[in-house]
This record gives structure tokens, C-alpha cells and sequence, in this order.
């Protein structure tokens, strides 16, 4: 349907994924139906969705998280252990992002905090946010690394 120098041209202007769209849509029977502005927005919307899948991965990856699957939705309220799901909730939506607010998870040893910190931060990069994971020692270490060479600005990145 498209030759071969104009796939090589969308590749070069890095735009992988309709050339992918139009490399499969030799394979669909309805694409002989299609007008030319069905073919344009649908390879539009999926380059657009392929780039917002790699950003998501690449969000998730450089998070660093020590439990990349946890998700919010799988915590339960196990009785001995404080959990406030109505603060949960709260957090999931994303609003103390946007206020700068930090959240600060405490309990004793196996209560779930880095699980509950892991599952907040996918939710973050769910929201298109970076995100760094550390524990406290390395998040000390960084701060006192950066206060020693002066170099705070960079601290967490």
C-alpha cells in the first residue's frame, strides 16, 4: 500500500510507529476502504499511543522501583496493620503531585511500605510523571553527597 522509500522516511523522522501502522495495514482486509484522512488519523493515533506506551515504560524503568508490579488496587486492609484506604484513595488521584507535597510512609518492618511506595509511584508515572524510587539510606547518602560537592540541584536525579 506504501512503498518502501516512504517507510524508510518515516523512520527517519522517527516516526516508527506509522510506519509500523502502514506495514500492517497490508495485512487488513477494510484498509482498501479506508479514505485517505482514516488512514492519516489512524496512523496518527497509533504513533501517538505508541509513543505514550515507550514514555510510560522508560517512566517506569528509570523509576528504579523495587517492586515494578505493585498497583494500589491489590492493597487490602490486613487487620494489625494501620492502613487509612481513604488517604490511599486520596493518593491515588495524583493531587499532592501537583501541590509539591511529600508523603512519608512509616511503620514497623514488613507493614507493606515499599509496597505502598511502589504502587503510588506507578500510579505517578501512570500520570506521566518522574519518579525516582529510594530508600531512605540512599536518599541520606544523596544528600550528603550533593552537600559536600555543592551540587544539590542534581542531588536526585
Amino acid at each position: 500500500m506504501i512503498d518502501i522509500e516512504t517507510l524508510t522516511r518515516l523512520k527517519m523522522m522517527r516516526l516508527s510507529g506509522m510506519a509500523e501502522y502502514f506495514e500492517n495495514l497490508a495485512d487488513t482486509p477494510t484498509a482498501a476502504t479506508m479514505t485517505g484522512p482514516e488512514l492519516v488519523k489512524q496512523a496518527v493515533d497509533w504513533e501517538y499511543e505508541r509513543r505514550r506506551d515507550s514514555k510510560l515504560h522508560r517512566l517506569r524503568r528509570q523509576a528504579g522501583l523495587a517492586q515494578p508490579g505493585a498497583d494500589l488496587a491489590d492493597l487490602k486492609a490486613m487487620p494489625g496493620r494501620s492502613v487509612d484506604s481513604e488517604l490511599i484513595a486520596r493518593l491515588a488521584v495524583g493531587s499532592y503531585l501537583l501541590k509539591r507535597q511529600d508523603v512519608i510512609l512509616q511503620g514497623p518492618t514488613g507493614a507493606g511500605k515499599t509496597y505502598v511506595a511502589c504502587a503510588l509511584a506507578n500510579k505517578a508515572c501512570q500520570q506521566y510523571r518522574k519518579v525516582l524510587y529510594l530508600s531512605a539510606g540512599e536518599l541520606f547518602d544523596r544528600i550528603t553527597i550533593a552537600e559536600r560537592t555543592g551540587d544539590k540541584k542534581r542531588c536526585l536525579d
